[in-house]
């Protein structure tokens, strides 16, 4: 754990801030999320599978500086975990076969209580008297008396709410979302009496200074909030003081850790800050294939080295030359790997400025790359580079989505970006795109096509509900819903062996977050029906896939399968500012 480098005295001789004084909470080195602190800072509960990777993570509680009692049990996902006001309770959302719920659980153990249905996220306001959550399908905000019993939405024109906290005086609570899909996410104060939201575009502001506040929920102390973002150093906390009204930044944003470890989740209470500090070593690995069954079998090997996210991998058709994207030299990059001789370049053809998003072409000349781009509204370029002769040229300055992978040398698959996520083609030559697979009701995403172009893979989920793994025959055109063909419930991220005969996935397990197996089915090309049942081919022990991140889809050649893994194993840390 490294402390922030203080500034010294300034020229008046004023003296710099302390700095923050940190103490070390849980010491297991496990998988450990969602600490909650409660209103005396003398307990705190978190998410953790105790340092046993066997095991199911559960709800604890513990004093500080004393051990830790297990609240729950059972083959559950367990997230979302606040103190109420008066600490006798710690609320928590559980996701089962029905989906996401929230419930609460007397702070010493007991008998769980369901608080309110198809919600997650849920917070009391710091007086005690509201219970704010956010629905499934992430419309607005639902806010409830102290019981949680019948609930009324405000600010129903926000979507894509991804989390929320409630502003000191009870008055408002704050969460990121967006007005409508092409406007950057943002923080917005929405009071609870339904008056008229506001926004300082203090998260635009952070952007443009290539800071990426994470989509979790911020902490308030005092007159300043909490955060964890992405800078090239890796993920920090950061503190910035607001005006509370209006989130009218005042000074620039204080650093309060530094690189190293991850600082995640950062929570409230006594006036202290817990939060997760967790490993970032996150890569490429390779599990050998047996080229006859198609199983993995011996070790695993590391690929590349270094850390923060990695991911987006793809493959040109002689399965030689594999694209994907790195942050390891700090600000993002397209890397070009030879599987053969392992040797790697990075793409420099481009605009400058961090590139990601790569698809190469099938014969390995071109590449498909966008870029995060700042500003109020959602601009999603995508670029055509051809590394070997150094060139680019900009396909358009929005294209409304991602690259995912070409069809052949001129369409490409893209990932297209509203409120529920459809997959699209876009002909790199003209720039026109025609829907390929949309729903009113599913988000779309992760599509991969068959070696043999007959066939594409998808998840398919509803806002709220579990991911599944779906194919379809392919064709330029439309294809409508009712030609889907469901492979696996509870599955997500499929790929295709080389030779088109497996469609592999990764199986949800207890965790939406990361995946630690994958599975495969049987293909027949002539019928699209998966046959047989499913095959186990490779299982993780302390490496895992982190699911949370998009574009961690493994991708498969003839002799191994290459996939992104991390430990993401850490410990919980308090700090006195």
């Amino acid at each position: 754990m490294s402390l922030t480098q203080q500034p010294s005295d300034d020229d008046l001789g004023t003296p710099a801030p302390a700095a923050p004084r940190f103490e070390r909470v849980t010491r297991t080195s496990t998988r450990t999320e969602w600490p909650a602190l409660s209103s005396d800072a003398r307990l705190i509960a978190y998410v953790s599978d105790g340092g046993d990777d066997r095991i199911v993570p559960q709800i604890w509680v513990q004093q500080i500086e004393g051990s830790a009692l297990q609240l729950t049990d059972g083959d559950r996902e367990y997230s979302d975990v606040s103190f109420s006001p008066n600490d006798t309770h710690i609320l928590f959302t559980r996701r089962d076969d029905s989906g996401s719920n929230v419930y609460e659980i007397p702070t010493l153990g007991g008998e769980i209580r369901l608080v309110q249905r198809a919600a997650t996220n849920a917070r009391f306001s710091p007086d005690g008297q509201w219970l704010a959550s956010l629905p499934h399908d992430g419309r607005g905000i639902r806010i409830a008396a102290r019981g949680g019993a019948g609930f009324r939405t405000v600010a129903p024109d926000l979507i894509e709410v991804v989390s929320m906290t409630w502003r000191p005086d009870s008055g408002a609570v704050l969460v990121q979302a967006r007005p409508d899909p092409g406007v950057e996410i943002e923080w917005w104060v929405v009071p609870i009496d339904g008056t008229a939201r506001m926004t300082s575009r203090l998260m635009q502001r952070l952007r443009e200074a290539r800071m990426f506040v994470l989509p979790m929920a911020p902490a308030w102390i005092d007159d300043a909030l909490v955060f964890s973002a992405v800078m090239t150093q890796g993920i920090c906390l950061y503190r910035q003081r607001v005006v509370p009204a209006t989130l009218e930044p005042i000074g620039p944003p204080e650093e309060l850790t530094l690189g190293g470890e991850s600082s995640l989740h950062p929570a409230v209470g006594g006036g202290r800050i817990a939060f997760v500090s967790r490993q970032t070593d996150a890569n490429l690995w390779s599990i050998s294939l047996d080229p006859d069954s198609g199983i993995a079998s011996g070790p695993l090997k590391r690929l590349t080295r270094g850390a923060g996210i990695v991911g987006y991998l793809s493959l040109s058709r002689d399965r030689r030359t594999l694209a994907y994207f790195s942050v390891r030299r700090g600000t993002g990059d397209v890397y070009l790997r030879d599987l053969e001789t392992a040797t790697e370049r990075v793409l420099v053809a481009g605009p400058g400025g961090p590139k990601s998003y790569p698809a190469i072409s099938p014969d390995g000349r071109r590449v498909a790359f966008g870029q995060q781009m700042g500003g109020e509204r959602t601009a999603r370029p995508i670029f055509i580079a051809e590394p070997s002769e150094g060139t680019w040229r900009t396909l358009g300055d929005d294209c409304g989505g991602r690259p995912r992978q070409w069809v052949d040398e001129r369409l490409l698959i893209m990932e297209r970006y509203s409120r529920l996520n459809s997959i699209a083609l876009i002909d790199t030559e003209t720039a026109e795109q025609r829907e390929l697979l949309r729903s009113d009701e599913w988000s779309l995403k992760n599509p991969r096509l068959s070696p043999d172009g007959r066939w594409i893979a998808f998840d398919g989920m509803r806002p709220g509900g579990t991911v599944n793994v779906y194919v379809a025959a392919f064709r330029t055109d439309a294809i409508a819903e009712s030609e889907w063909i469901s492979v696996e419930r509870s599955a997500s991220h499929p790929f295709w062996s080389a030779d088109g005969g497996l469609l592999y996935y990764t199986p949800m397990g207890a965790s939406t977050a990361y995946r630690s197996l994958i599975r495969a089915r049987r293909f027949s090309s002539e019928s699209a029906s998966p046959a047989g049942e499913p095959i186990t081919v490779y299982a993780t022990g302390e490496l895992v896939m982190p699911a949370y991140l998009p574009g961690t889809a493994p991708i498969a050649t003839a002799d191994q399968i290459i996939c992104a893994l991390g430990d993401y194993r850490g410990d919980i840390w308090l700090m006195d500012l």
